[in-house]
């Protein structure tokens, strides 16, 4: 019984494939037809090429930062993360979502003019770049007030006339030019038409123009856009860009790569330019307790008819002069900590970076106030590219409020750590000053004078080398995204592709007559099975 029925299966299959080919003329025609849309495909579709371009993110690193050591010190400060060395890391996916922001794409769209197309008569759409007969632009205002599409026709008779029809939201206007350049006011637009590259005098020329705003073009680039990573763990992105213009996209792959680095050099600058503040006042403070301690000094000589007792007595000096260099250090680090305190304090410093006074040697990541200050770096990125309200920036300022409170409890700790060590430091000095009962009180008084004042010294040195590090951070050449390939085409273009039309010349040549023949026969069937029911019906 199976095989039976496996018989009639291959018979039936039979009789299909040899109904098909008794029809080899019709799948002949159509595929002899279907060369027709196969050649206009490859004809007139535009040769689209991809452009292609890669750039490396640097993190602070790889830029360059100076660093400065206090002593033994310094590695006390090192294990509470108040540091700078070593810079914050890079997230690819947050540059890559920069990369492809609306206010950066409308920059670029804005700078190489793409909110204007240019399409020829009769050429299906295809939008030139650079040689046009014509060009316009829109003038500030416009550009960064414009709501709508505005659509012209501009023409230019042998004797060089120029005849301008504008639409835009149902408003239509016409305008006549003997010569260009020339303002075109469509409603409250203004554009300036003005003779393109390509435009010949005493030639017709018409051009089909439209203008839109660069944030609707900003917004189509970012589907368009292509950006990838070279690997997981690589700081390398690559862009990927079809166009039939090479030049266009040559230009805006390399126009976005640097509109990227000029926005990340004015975050730089600004953030050095606060620092450079910050440390500006804190410098004219120690400046005013250094004059008032050496003025101090001054007084108690005079009153005390004294000279230089700074080597009267050497033994002192001798067993002291250790003591002494680490208290020094230690204060000197008690109030840097306590100007870092004062600053993160400061209502008015709520979401500034924290500037950090003391550098150590390289090795530590990831400190609570490093971690702060990335966060501090990444809400100015996005405040560039959003509003306050944003839920995102309203949830990252929640974190950072978090964030801020463990910055302030890591001081206080640093502080609280510091002033244990200068207690026990000033405790051994106690002892060694008791066994020297010979010194007179008033050498002892005048030695704190001088502490004082080196403590001072040394805060204004290390105030004055932060600032001159701050300042050459502002003039100093840091690209953020370092180009590795510069926006280049490939020699093949991407489309038309000839195994495309030839794939759809296949499935059309079989596609189309097999589906002819098959409605053909359903529906003959459908007939024949009419018929009989008609002629039982008039039996009966």
């Amino acid at each position: 019984m199976e095989a039976k029925k496996k018989d009639e299966e291959v018979i039936g299959l039979k009789h299909i494939i040899v109904y098909y080919l008794m029809h080899w003329k019709l799948f002949l025609y159509v595929g002899l037809f279907s060369i027709i849309p196969a050649v206009l495909y490859l004809v007139y579709y535009p040769k689209t090429y991809e452009i292609l371009a890669k750039m490396k993110i640097q993190d602070d690193t790889e830029l360059g930062s100076g660093n400065a050591t206090l002593g033994d010190a310094a590695g006390l400060m090192k294990s509470f993360g108040l540091n700078t060395s070593g810079g914050p890391g890079v997230n690819i996916d947050d540059e890559q979502a920069i990369l492809t922001s609306h206010d950066l794409l409308t920059r670029v769209v804005s700078r190489l003019g793409l909110y204007a197309q240019y399409v020829k008569p009769y050429t299906w759409g295809y939008e030139l770049y650079e040689n046009t007969p014509f060009s316009i632009a829109p003038d500030a205002q416009t550009l960064q007030n414009q709501d709508r599409s505005v659509e012209f026709v501009v023409e230019a008779d042998k004797k060089g006339t120029i005849k301008v029809k504008a639409e835009a939201s149902d408003e239509k206007f016409s305008f006549e030019y003997s010569s260009l350049p020339a303002t075109v006011e469509v409603g409250t637009d203004r554009f300036v038409l003005n003779y393109g590259p390509a435009y010949q005098q005493g030639e017709k020329n018409k051009l089909y123009i439209t203008v839109q705003p660069a944030g609707w073009v900003a917004d189509d680039l970012a589907k368009e856009l292509m950006l990838d990573t070279y690997s997981d763990n690589s700081n390398v992105i690559e862009f990927t860009y079809e166009d039939y213009e090479r030049q266009r996209g040559k230009d805006l792959l390399n126009t976005l790569i640097a509109e990227y680095n000029i926005q990340a050099d004015s975050i730089k600058d600004e953030y050095a330019s606060r620092s450079v503040s910050f440390l500006e006042e804190r410098i004219n403070k120690v400046v005013e307790d250094l004059s008032r301690t050496e003025r101090l000094i001054e007084d108690y000589k005079i009153q005390n008819g004294m000279t230089d007792l700074e080597y009267d007595v050497q033994f002192y000096v001798e067993q002291m002069k250790d003591l002494q260099s680490r208290i020094i250090e230690w204060k000197i680090q008690i109030q840097s900590v306590q100007f870092m305190e004062d600053f993160v304090n400061d209502p008015a410093n709520k979401y500034n970076l924290v500037p950090v006074l003391m550098n150590v040697q390289e090795g530590e990541k990831g400190g609570s106030i490093t971690t702060y200050n990335e966060a501090l770096i990444e809400r100015q990125r996005m405040l560039r590219n959003s509003k306050e309200d944003n839920p995102l920036l309203v949830t990252m300022d929640q974190q950072l409020d978090k964030m801020r409170e463990s910055v302030r409890l890591t001081i206080q700790n640093a502080k609280s750590t510091l002033d244990i060590g200068l207690a026990d430091l000033k405790k051994k000095e106690s002892e060694l000053l008791s066994k020297m009962g010979s010194v007179p009180t008033q050498e002892r008084t005048y030695m704190d004078y001088k502490r004082q004042q080196e403590i001072h010294q040394g805060v204004y040195l290390v105030l004055l080398q932060k600032r001159e590090e701050e300042m050459l951070r502002i003039g100093k050449d840091m690209t953020r995204g370092l180009v590795i390939d510069a926006a280049y085409s490939k020699s093949l273009p991407f489309a038309p592709r000839k195994l495309y039309a030839a794939i759809a010349m296949v499935l059309f040549t079989i596609i189309v007559p097999v589906g002819y023949l098959f409605a053909k026969e359903q529906l003959l069937s459908l007939w024949d099975a009419y018929l009989k029911a008609k002629n039982k019906d008039c039996q009966e």
